[in-house]
Order: C-alpha cells, then structure tokens, then sequence
C-alpha cells in the first residue's frame, strides 16, 4: 500500500481545478476484461488504460492499528452492467484503487492494490461492497510440518 504523497495533501483543499480522481479497477479470470471506471463526467486514459466515467463512491482504506484497512465502495447499478459482471463471478474479485489528478492522469499520487471484493449487495439502484486487503495474520506459519510422510525423498 503506498502513502497518499505530499504535494497531493497540500493541495487537497487549494486547488479545486485539480481535484484528485479515483480509479478503480475491477478484475477477475472469469470476467472477459478488467472494469475499469473513474469517478469523473468524462473518461480518463492514465498509463495508457481508459476509465469509463461513472458514479461511484468510495471510502479510502483506513489505517487503524488493530485492524486490516479497509474500504467500502458504492457503485451505480442503473445500467446493471457492474451488478451483472460482478454476479456473474463466482470468487472474490481483485480491486485496485488510484488516485491521480485531473491534470496529471498518469501519475499515481496514491494506490491501493490487492484488495478483495467481498459482502457485495445490491439492489436497482446501487452495489455495495467492503474492500477488504487479504488477512495474513490467520495463515498458518509455517505452511508445511516436517513430517516423514511429507518428506520421504528426503529422508
């Protein structure tokens, strides 16, 4: 996860013809291309990718310290394309946030990568979901026991 940068935290509240974008990747392997989409009237190329404009909302992952970051999103379902693509998976899909400025698309003044799709709800009007980073705290360390059942080659 990388630190939302300096120059994008000063200018937060300064500059309003330069307001930062979201992008949001969604990807899966059973979807047939990535949904792309920006929070913007208009679509945006950045590093060669175009966001399709459309209205969501989002909450930035938090950094609590006791708990993994996470995310919530709100996403128009009037279309039904998203609802669609996103029933039509039967995994969590990948998300990945950025945030660049109107005026600089290309650079990524923060990114969030990696973070899952899960308890998705929807109705005519919306999804929602929580976006959540995948919890390694509950893996098993380590991921294999030195066993003579295991490691016969070995022994």
């Amino acid at each position: 996860m990388t630190d939302i940068s300096d120059d994008l935290k000063q200018d937060a509240w300064q500059n309003e013809s330069d307001l930062p974008l979201i992008l949001l990747t969604i990807s899966h392997a059973d979807l047939e291309d990535d949904i792309r989409v920006v929070n913007n009237k208009e679509a945006v190329t950045s590093n060669g990718l175009e966001y399709i404009a459309f209205p969501f909302e989002i909450q930035l992952p938090d950094s609590k310290e006791d708990s993994q970051p996470s995310a919530k999103l709100t996403i128009s379902n009037v279309s039904r394309e998203i609802g669609l693509a996103i029933r039509s998976i039967s995994t969590p899909p990948s998300v990945t946030i950025a945030v660049v400025r109107q005026e600089t698309p290309d650079i990524v003044e923060a990114q969030f990568v990696g973070m899952r799709l899960n308890n998705v709800k929807y109705n005519v009007m919306t999804v929602t979901a929580d976006l959540e980073f995948e919890d390694l705290t509950r893996e098993e360390f380590p991921s294999l026991k030195f066993s003579p059942s295991i490691f016969k080659s070995i022994l």
